[in-house]
C-alpha cells in the first residue's frame, strides 16, 4: 500500500491505496466534475458543492439502475421467445 495525498476543492485528503494511477484517475475526474459544477452553481461553498455533486450521481446512480432492470426484463423476454421458437423447430 502507498499513501498518496489529494487536493479537492482546497482540502488535502490522504488515501491508502495499491494503484496510485487508479487513484490519480479517478480524483481527476472527480476535481473536474467539482470545478464544472462550482461554476454552474456560482458559489464556493464546498459542502454545498459537495452536496449537490452526490445528488447528481445519486440521480446517475438510479437512473441507471432502472435502465439496467429495464434490460435484464427485455432479455427475459427474448429468451422465452427464443425458447419459443427452439421449441417449434423442434416441434417440425
Amino acid at each position: 500500500m502507498q499513501d498518496v495525498e489529494v487536493e479537492i476543492l482546497g482540502s488535502i485528503y490522504r488515501f491508502s491505496t495499491d494503484d496510485p494511477a487508479y487513484l490519480d484517475q479517478i480524483t481527476s475526474h472527480l476535481k473536474a466534475e467539482l470545478e464544472k459544477l462550482k461554476n454552474e452553481v456560482d458559489t464556493i461553498d464546498r459542502t454545498k458543492i459537495l452536496v449537490l455533486y452526490c445528488m447528481q450521481l445519486t440521480e446517475k446512480y438510479f437512473t441507471e439502475k432502472n435502465n439496467s432492470s429495464s434490460l435484464l426484463e427485455e432479455s427475459k423476454k427474448i429468451d422465452h421467445l427464443l425458447d419459443d421458437i427452439e421449441d417449434e423447430i423442434e416441434l417440425d
